[in-house]
């Protein structure tokens, strides 16, 4: 007999369908009806009906083999299949050992068994993969939920940050041989660009509370020299920090804040506007305080009579944004503020400015804790 050779290309190599001859298809036709699948083996069984069972193995046999050509195929295609194959093991196991058959019925139920075999591995595989896919949806769908409606806290993003990478691991195992592997690999794509998109604003959060940490040892630090003079018993004339280390402390709070500001989104961030205001009243103190010097150097006499209020001459429109922002004290028919108070009352700006940036990212903690 002249057997037709059927392949199916499975994870595990190219199985060969063997059994399935050319009379496989041909006796289609004469295959029995599903009575004849839930016979029992009997020792007595006639020869016709254990040729009829023969008959109708090979007939599932055939189609379970034509069923799974060219994969990959869905879960219901290899559970079908099996069934086919399993419904065709169990006719042959009805044929008796004496049958005429038997020699043939044998053989055949090895090849059906590895074939079963084989399909159940597939099977596994496939469901495995699709089980997979909904797993890494559902973790994906978390992870956009959980930033919905943004500004959030740090710990937030870092949580969606999480699911993505989840959801990414998960993809990544599976196999290239399933149906769903395409769609597996879309997702794929997407997934890691949101990931990535997490991950840029997790960077821009860290900066975020690193400047803000950084804004709020100086704000500190300046707005209790007022208190640190008068307890030291110390000269009213001095401002409590010199000149130099002034604008040391700027320098490194405005390179502080350009990192922030460079990072993706640092714009929208909720602190972002409230630390840029304090850093322009950071620097208008430096940009006085240059003003008082120069001025000094050019009329020393004059400036040492002027010693106790340390008065800087600017023009009438500085003098009325800086009542107007700082409510400041105006001198010499308002031509002339003090360098020693207008700092201190801009500090204390600044260092309310400071304590607004920490109410606002304490609310997105306590809110979404």
């Amino acid at each position: 007999m002249n057997y037709l050779r059927l392949t199916i290309a499975l994870s595990t190599g190219i199985l060969l369908i063997a059994g399935c001859s050319n009379n496989d298809r041909t006796n289609a036709d004469n295959s029995p009806t599903a009575a004849a699948l839930e016979k029992t083996q009997d020792l007595t069984v006639p020869q016709s009906e254990a040729f009829a069972n023969l008959t109708a193995a090979r007939k599932l046999a055939w189609d379970a083999a034509v069923m799974v050509q060219h994969p990959p195929h869905p879960v219901d295609t290899w559970q079908q299949a099996r069934v086919k194959w399993r419904q065709a093991i169990r006719l042959l196991e009805t044929i008796p050992p004496g049958a005429p058959e038997a020699k043939q019925v044998q053989a055949k139920l090895t090849v059906y068994r590895i074939n079963y075999a084989a399909i159940s591995d597939r099977l596994t595989a496939e469901t495995k993969a699709t089980d997979a896919l909904q797993n890494a949806q559902t973790l994906a769908w978390q992870a956009a939920v959980t930033v919905q409606k943004p500004p959030h806290a740090l710990k937030t993003w870092q949580r969606a940050s999480s699911k993505w990478q989840e959801a990414i691991a998960i993809l990544d195992t599976i196999p290239a041989t399933t149906s769903i592997a395409p769609q597996s690999q879309a997702k794929l794509a997407i997934y890691r660009s949101n990931y990535t998109a997490i991950n840029q604003r997790i960077a821009t959060e860290t900066q975020a509370l690193l400047t803000l940490k950084q804004f709020s040892a100086v704000a500190a630090k300046l707005s209790s020299l007022p208190d640190n003079i008068y307890l030291s018993n110390l000269t009213l004339e001095q401002i409590g920090v010199s000149y130099e280390d002034y604008t040391r402390l700027v320098q490194e709070l405005q390179q502080a804040f350009d990192r922030f500001a460079s990072e993706p989104d640092a714009k929208n961030h909720v602190i972002y506007p409230v630390l840029a205001a304090a850093i322009e009243d950071y620097q208008t103190v430096l940009k006085l305080w240059k003003v008082y010097l120069d001025f000094k150097s050019a009329n020393t006499q004059w400036l040492y009579d002027d010693v106790f209020n340390q008065l800087v001459p600017i023009s009438l429109p500085d003098v009325a944004t800086l009542v107007q922002k700082y409510d400041v004290k105006t001198y010499a028919d308002g031509t002339k503020v003090s360098l020693r108070f207008t700092a201190w009352a801009i500090w204390q700006k600044a260092s309310q400015r400071v304590r607004q940036a920490q109410q606002k990212v304490l609310s997105l903690d306590n809110g979404e804790g």
